[in-house]
């Protein structure tokens, strides 16, 4: 049996400016954080001649065509297996969470497929599969920071080309006191779930002719670049500055209603304890990344409003597998 281990991200900076539309015209430039919070397959050689699937639903399948997950099924066809096969799937944090879980749950079958077929892919070379099968295959509204953030791991910083190519400047290499970065630093639960392709349809790629959308995502990229130099020098207190930035452009994208009662909530925050914070991915859902001054405050105040948290740190592996 083969297991393997990809991590959940969050965002730091240049959020959007790597969807295709996008990057393919202005370039994008932006900053993540692989976490401690994973999501794992398991793959495994049966002598049925079937193909079995455990994920949030439960499949058992003839052949590839048969397979309703999509990623899944393209992933097969990927690496020409037709039956035998077992595979399975859990995390540590449910999908919807705007963590990149898609992006990690792709990586880390892929990265598998390569070891049940004795493939010898490096972990970007998974990313830039991954990308494809999401982007140009299954045409969803995502972009390549998911793919690569949780193929590398690493707090990094991420520039996309006009003509797709990616590449990465790892930030704790240049700034080892980045080590350090998530200390002051929680994840706020909202308790509300989405998809990422659905919030991303709805709040860019609806409108992603328009003005204002380009305009928005100009912004996020300055902010990217900005972010990088900040982090790579360590300013980190003018750093935080730009979370609230982030946020401010996020909710300038999408005023829902929804995000106007995060905003809310992100400004009580602020009275005990919390020095700036952002929700985390595409928006409609999720966790909030909170920087804060004092965690013995902000935690007491999140308990009373009975609203979950945890601690989180950089993981620095990225990819990786287990043969048992």
């Amino acid at each position: 049996m083969i297991i393997t281990r990809a991590p959940l991200r969050v965002t730091l900076g240049g959020g959007g400016t790597d969807l295709p539309f996008f990057s393919r015209k202005y370039g994008g430039n932006f900053n993540t954080a692989a976490i401690n919070q994973h999501v794992y397959i398991s793959i495994n050689k049966i002598i049925t001649n079937k193909i079995i699937l455990k994920y949030s639903k439960s499949e058992k399948v003839n052949n590839v065509n048969e397979i309703k997950h999509p990623i899944i099924k393209e992933a097969l066809k990927e690496f020409n297996i037709s039956n035998n096969i077992e595979i399975g799937s859990f995390a540590d944090i449910r999908s919807g969470t705007g963590l990149g879980s898609s992006g990690a749950f792709t990586n880390a079958l892929l990265y598998g497929l390569s070891k049940f077929t004795d493939k010898n892919y490096r972990k970007k070379d998974i990313a830039k599969l991954a990308s494809y099968i999401e982007i140009d295959v299954l045409k969803e509204p995502v972009g390549v920071q998911d793919t690569y953030s949780t193929a590398l791991g690493g707090l990094r910083y991420f520039k996309v080309n006009k003509d797709d190519n990616v590449t990465n400047t790892d930030l704790v290499k240049y700034n080892e006191l980045l080590t350090r970065f998530f200390e002051n630093a929680l994840l706020v639960n909202t308790g509300v779930t989405r998809s990422a392709s659905t919030e991303l349809e709805d709040t860019i790629m609806k409108k992603k002719e328009s003005n204002p959308i380009t305009k928005n995502l100009i912004d996020s990229k300055e902010i990217g670049i900005k972010s990088f130099k900040l982090l790579r020098n360590n300013e980190i207190e003018n750093y935080y500055k730009l979370i609230d930035d982030q946020w401010s452009l996020k909710l300038e994208r999408a005023p829902s209603r929804f995000h106007k009662k995060i905003d809310k909530l992100i400004n009580e925050m602020k009275n005990h304890g919390c020095i700036s914070a952002k929700l985390i991915g595409a928006g409609g859902g999720g966790y909030i990344l909170a920087f804060v001054k004092n965690k013995g405050e902000i935690k007491n105040y999140l308990k009373i409003k009975k609203i979950d948290f945890f601690d989180i740190d950089i993981d620095y592996e990225g990819l990786i597998y287990f043969d048992l």
